[in-house]
Formats: structure tokens, C-alpha cells, sequence
């Protein structure tokens, strides 16, 4: 290794008294002690409790394949991987391993979407085994890595990072089975990034080539995954229908939809009939809302793949359908169990329910509303995208926040405390209702007589829109459509239409403004000051469009109520022209 050079200026230890001869004897046989290849000296170090890392990506799915590997008894690949990286310990001449870290079937590219105890979000690789190497290399309980190879050691940029951080810190070596890249050496740490971002490539090629496969299998109505209860799952027959368990989810379906029961009634139903559920053991609501979304149950393709224009949700039927350029459900190859009649109508039923019981279906970034007053309601100062509720465990206090970068094109970056904003929201709101209450109770106050043109107008052709809807649907329950020749895909095509429509004329009356009803008003009024947060976001979204914020004054915990701005679906609807911070001058500042 290369010396580092110094002018001769050291202390001759012997011509100085009082200094032990075992001290001296010390520093004369650790002579230099530093180096100008610092990675090269790290690199010499022979580690005495090693630790060696083992990855399979995933086991054999096919099951003949994998009968004849065990009957022929060959080796798997972990014990391989295992025999190799002996050998490489053994050539280096390290110690035994203290510890074996095994991630069996466990994947080094696929993340997944974590919550962190401050409530922020993350999406990273979970590997228990590495996580652990990494722990134990920085607490001294291995003193070195051996791997079998980078491919099987890491696939993100992110996990390699992690690595090498820790590898830098303790100056212990990682060294690969199938080649001399040591990570200890910076040369050969650089190396393994720019190899790292091939192998990251690799993935990616890999995954896009079998996302684009399984959404063409799906597009010709192949099933994607295995079929569920219902069908015959494997073999010759898989698709066919297995009647005993066609009866249960006949019978789930008949029950929601002709006896108006719920998915808590039915499942305590089938307990008490005492029928086995799909795992052997006692229903759950939760599997029979699982079922009646399944659209797969009236023949429909359901497709959850990467290619989505919009994230699917579990219990929602209509996210998981795989529809065609005009809005047509692809149909699948399997039996149908129930009809798309059926299925259609059991998802409007629990769609009204969770619009009747105040819970708000609109997604935002493909999430459901949370529980807080504001969330989707209040948008980002910085990039407009809506924000939401979180705690914020560090600081012990709720707050709206911007939803994770590049989520919907959020930036991530914007943050304000809950307590204060809803204080402010919940003043404004209600000086609104009393301003509406009274303008709605003036006899003398007529509106212009124009816009009472348009909005009748209006109102008339969405109520014949609808009816006009509801007849359509009838007549394709009673199987009257397909009398006159219609198919499912023409029905699919003409509701398509007219639902577009009302959601067109609905956008143009909200834009109107409704008529003042006074009895409309003090009900809201009464809501506001009595219901949850739930019933109260649905009266905000009534009155407004969102709430814009301002870029916020400087400083933690600064409050100010000028940078809120209520964006009122009336032109002129903020009470009596106050701002904000008007609004709140005259009574205690919001905590």
C-alpha cells in the first residue's frame, strides 16, 4: 500500500525516559498508520464473523416442474448460492460465518407503500433478512459480507446507498461470491452503481414486458391470477363453474339485492347456515363484500394491472372492471354466475349506502376521504393538488399535508396545522349559512329573473336525463333490451351517453348556483353546528369548490388566516366581503 509522505520530523522514542518498553514494543510493530489507498487497506482486513447474504427471487410456480427437480433431487438454488459463498470464504481464508442471511422468495425490485410512525408515506423494498445484514454489520455483530452476486444483493440504487453507507462507516468488507467487486474499495463501490442501474433497467424490462402480456391475457379474457370461490381453480376444467359454491354466491347477491340485506346481515347468514367460506373457516364481512365486488361473478374481466388509467380499490367493483375505448366491460372466458344485471345493480346499492351513511366515494389520488374536516378540500399553495390529514408525531399535533412527491403531481413539500385551519373554516361556514339563511327569508329579494330561466331549463332536461336513464336500466334488468336485438355492449354505450350528460348539466347548475330554500339553509345551519366531520365536508363541498392556500408567513407554528382563501361556488358568496382574517378579528385566535 502507498505510505504517506512526510518530512522527517518524528520523536525518537528511545532517547525519551519515562515511556514503558511495552508501549514502544506496540507502536514499533503497528510501524505506519496511515495509508494513501485508504480502500485497499480496508480491503486487507480479514474478517473473523462474517456474514453471508442469500436471495431467490421467487419459487417455481409450476408444479410439475417443481415435482420433477424434488424427485430428481437436485439442488435448490439457495443451497448453490450457499455452496458458493463457502467456497469464496474459504479462498479468502475468513473466518467461519457467524450468520446466514437468507431472503427466500422474497423480491429486490417490487416496493411497497409504507406508513412511518411521523405519518409519512414511503415506498420501499422490504427485505426482513437484509435489513437485519445491514443492523448487525453496523453494530459490529459481523465483521464482513460475503454475497452471492449483485444481482441477488440488490436491484434499487436506493438499497445499494443504504449498503455502502454502512460498509463506509465500519470499513469492513462486502465481497462477491462470483467476482472481486469489493464494495469496501470506492472504485469497485462506483462499479456496482453503475451495475445496480443496469440491473434496475433489467427489472423494469422485465416487469414492463409482463404487465404488457398479463393486460393482452386479460384483454382477450384470459383470467389474470387464480379464479376464485366459485369456479374450479386448476386443471382442464379451471373456469368451470362449481355449483355448491355458485349456490353461496348466488344466494350473497339475492340477499343485497332483492331482501335489501347488508354485507354484516349475510355473513352472519352463512354462519349460521353454517356453510364453509372460501378459506374452510367462518365468513367475514369483509370476504363477502370481497365477492359482491368481484365483477369476475357476472363474467366481466377485472383487471387491478399497472396499466390503469386510475388505481383500483378493493371494495369497489366499478375501479376493478376492464373496459374497452367505449366504456364496454371485456367479458372473460369463464362461467358466469350471476348476471351483469345483477352485479351492476348490487354495486349502485352499495354505493348509495355509503352515500346515505355520509361517506364521501369521491377518490382523491386514488384514496378514499379521510376522517379530518378538510381533506381533499384544502389545496396545496405551491402545486394545487389537494392535501391531507395527517399526525404529526414529532411535533404531537395534526396536520394537512401535501400528499407524497409525485403522487398525482404533489409536491410533497407543503404543511399547515390542522387546529387553526378548521377553526377558521368552521367560522366562516357558519357566518355564510346565517348570511344565506336571511338573504333566503327576504321577501324582497328576487333573483334575476334570467338565471331562474336557466336553471329551470336546466333542472328540466336533467330530470328527463335521469328518467330517461332509469327506464333504459329497467328494461335491460327485465331482459327487454336483448328482445329487440340490443347487446350488453349497446346498453353499456347509451348508459355511457346519458350518465355523461347528467354529469354535464349537473357541472352547469353548480356553476348556476341553487335557488335559495329556506328550509334547505337552516338545515344545513343546524348540521353545521351539530354533525360530524363527515356530514360537515359534505355542506362545504355544497357551498364550495375548495379552499386555496397562500404561501404562510415564516416561522413553526405561525397561523395566518389571510393566507385561506375559500374558493364559493356563488360568484360574491363570501359573507358580507369579509376576509379571513376580518372573520376572526373579533374572537379568540385559533389554537
Amino acid at each position: 500500500m502507498s505510505p504517506t509522505p512526510f518530512t522527517a520530523n518524528t520523536l525518537d522514542l528511545s532517547a525519551v525516559s519515562g515511556i514503558d518498553d511495552p508501549m514502544i514494543t506496540q507502536l514499533r510493530e503497528r510501524g505506519r498508520t496511515t495509508t494513501l489507498d485508504l480502500s485497499a487497506g480496508y480491503a486487507q482486513y480479514v474478517p473473523q464473523r462474517p456474514g453471508g447474504y442469500l436471495r431467490l427471487s421467487m419459487h417455481d410456480i409450476n408444479e410439475e416442474r417443481r415435482a420433477r427437480k424434488e424427485a430428481s433431487k437436485r439442488k435448490t438454488a439457495i443451497e448453490r448460492q450457499t455452496e458458493d459463498i463457502e467456497a469464496k470464504r474459504q479462498a479468502l481464508k475468513w473466518g467461519k460465518f457467524a450468520k446466514l442471511y437468507i431472503d427466500d422468495d422474497t423480491s429486490a425490485y417490487k416496493k411497497k407503500r409504507i406508513t412511518r410512525p411521523d405519518g409519512s408515506v414511503d415506498w420501499v423494498v422490504l427485505r426482513e433478512d437484509f435489513q437485519q445484514m445491514l443492523k448487525d454489520l453496523l453494530n459490529g455483530v459481523i465483521d464482513g459480507i460475503i454475497f452471492y452476486d449483485l444481482d441477488r444483493l440488490v436491484r434499487q440504487p436506493r438499497d445499494l446507498e443504504d449498503l455502502a453507507n454502512v460498509v463506509n462507516e465500519v470499513k469492513r468488507p462486502a465481497i462477491g461470491a462470483t467476482s472481486e467487486l469489493n464494495l469496501v474499495r470506492e472504485s469497485d463501490c462506483n462499479m456496482a452503481r453503475v451495475m445496480c442501474v443496469m440491473l434496475l433497467k433489467q427489472s423494469q424490462d422485465t416487469a414492463r414486458r409482463v404487465a404488457r402480456d398479463t393486460l393482452a391475457a386479460a384483454e382477450v379474457g384470459i383470467p389474470i391470477g387464480r379464479l376464485g370461490y366459485g369456479w374450479v381453480r386448476k386443471g382442464e376444467d379451471v373456469g368451470t363453474k362449481i355449483e355448491e359454491e355458485a349456490k353461496v354466491v348466488r344466494r350473497i347477491f339475492r340477499e343485497l339485492v332483492e331482501k335489501n340485506g347488508t354485507p354484516s346481515s349475510i355473513t352472519r347468514g352463512l354462519t349460521l347456515s353454517e356453510i364453509p367460506s372460501p378459506g374452510g373457516g367462518d365468513w367475514t364481512t369483509a370476504t363477502v363484500k370481497l365477492i359482491l365486488s368481484n365483477p369476475r361473478y357476472a363474467g366481466m374481466v377485472l383487471y387491478s394491472g399497472r396499466h390503469r388509467l386510475e388505481p383500483s380499490k378493493q371494495h369497489d367493483g366499478m375501479s376493478k372492471l376492464l373496459t374497452d375505448e367505449n366504456g364496454n366491460p371485456v367479458m372473460g372466458t369463464w362461467d358466469e354466475i350471476v348476471s351483469p344485471q345483477t352485479w351492476f345493480k348490487a354495486q349502485g346499492i352499495l354505493k348509495a349506502r355509503q352515500e346515505q351513511n355520509g361517506v364521501d366515494t369521491t377518490p382523491v389520488g386514488g384514496h378514499e376521504y379521510g376522517k379530518y374536516l378538510l381533506t381533499g378540500v384544502v389545496r396545496c399553495y405551491k402545486c394545487k393538488k389537494p392535501m391531507e390529514g395527517r399526525w404529526n408525531g414529532k411535533a404531537q399535533y395534526h396536520q394537512y399535508r401535501c400528499q407524497s412527491r409525485g403522487r398525482n403531481g404533489a409536491c410533497g413539500s407543503t404543511a399547515r396545522k390542522m387546529a387553526p385551519l378548521d377553526d377558521l373554516i368552521d367560522i366562516l361556514m357558519e357566518e355564510f349559512l346565517i348570511e344565506k339563511l336571511g338573504v333566503s327569508l327576504n321577501e324582497g329579494d328576487e333573483e334575476d329573473e334570467e338565471i331562474t330561466e336557466q336553471r329551470t331549463e336546466l333542472e328540466e332536461q336533467k330530470s328527463a336525463a335521469i328518467g330517461e336513464k332509469d327506464r333504459l336500466k329497467e328494461k335491460w334488468e327485465r331482459g327487454e333490451l336483448s328482445d329487440v336485438g340490443w347487446s350488453n355492449e349497446d346498453y353499456y354505450e347509451h348508459i355511457g351517453v346519458i350518465s355523461k350528460k347528467i354529469r354535464e348539466l349537473i357541472e352547469k347548475l353548480e356553476d348556476l348556483g341553487s335557488a335559495p330554500d329556506p328550509k334547505a339553509v337552516e338545515s344545513d345551519l343546524m348540521l353545521w353546528r351539530s354533525g360530524d366531520n363527515v356530514e360537515k365536508r359534505t355542506i362545504i363541498k355544497r357551498y364550495m369548490k375548495h379552499i386555496q392556500l397562500l404561501k404562510g408567513p415564516k416561522g413553526r407554528g405561525k397561523f395566518d388566516p389571510n393566507t385561506v382563501i375559500p374558493i364559493w361556488r356563488e360568484q360574491g358568496g363570501r359573507p358580507s366581503g369579509r376576509t379571513p382574517g376580518e372573520a376572526t378579528a373579533d374572537v379568540p385566535a385559533p389554537h
